[in-house]
């Protein structure tokens, strides 16, 4: 099995849950990492004019692409 590696800036990313009016299974790319365990991340899964593309995100609540 694996080793899993945790999140990094510039990972492309999934959402397990919804957040902030994204659904889950939205992707995006990590921007930045904040202290409080949360990441920015521009959604590129779904249409520009449809939702905001940059959210923050608990790290719990995502999950690495490959």
């Amino acid at each position: 099995m694996p080793a899993l590696r945790d999140i990094a800036t510039s990972d492309l990313v999934e959402l397990t849950a919804p957040a902030e009016g994204i659904p889950a299974g939205a992707r995006g790319g990590v921007l930045e990492l904040r202290d409080d365990n949360m990441a920015m991340v521009e959604i590129t899964s779904l249409p520009l004019d449809s939702v905001e593309r940059i959210i923050f995100v608990p790290l719990a609540q995502l999950r690495l692409v490959s």
